[in-house]
């Protein structure tokens, strides 16, 4: 089981970094959102008519979504998941991915949950739907820009490297203001 509270720790230590080197402001900086309920979450598996990958979940009973959590990506939450303009955009997104980009990541377009995305980019992030039960292998998170950039193991993963490119981010921001 993932430790959140640390895990988010570690992460507003990583875009603690990002802000100090971001001296021309090129990303904005924000909080979590506070935890979702298990009602809004049973709301979202309703609406959505499956469940979610209990990886993920366990995130939204710790954030219910994390705004620009790397750059001006945002981590979709319950909000989000039940409708809004940015999963909308992220659909319109998977709507657009060509045939052979899908068919070369094995991935079928009516089954992919947009869970982040790029607020002012192609890059969105989905996870596979995929009946859930107890013993079920947990979802990868994938990276697209058009065709699959990166595959993540589990939600969990995917998280901690985002955390990963924020001290990444941190240290070029640092070395063009040092150069």
């Amino acid at each position: 089981m993932t430790d959140w509270p640390d895990e988010m720790r570690r992460m507003r230590a990583a875009r603690e970094r990002v802000r100090a080197a971001d001296t021309d402001e090129l990303w904005r900086f924000e909080e979590p959102r506070p935890p979702a309920d298990a009602d809004r979450l049973r709301e979202v598996a309703g609406r959505l008519g499956h469940e979610l990958d209990r990886a993920y979940v366990s995130f939204l009973l710790a954030a219910d979504g994390w705004p620009a959590l790397f750059q001006d990506i945002d981590v979709f939450g319950t909000g989000e998941l039940l409708g809004s303009p940015a999963m909308e955009t992220a659909r319109m997104l998977v709507d657009s991915m060509e045939p052979d980009a899908l068919m070369r990541s094995g991935l079928a377009r009516d089954a992919l949950l947009p869970i982040a995305a790029s607020t002012t980019t192609i890059d969105f992030f989905v996870m596979p739907v995929m009946p859930m039960a107890p013993g079920d292998v947990v979802a990868p998170v994938i990276w697209i820009a058009g065709a699959e950039v990166e595959r993540y193991p589990s939600f969990p993963d995917f998280f901690r490297h985002m955390i990963g490119m924020n001290l990444e981010e941190a240290e070029v921001l640092r070395a063009e203001n040092d150069g």
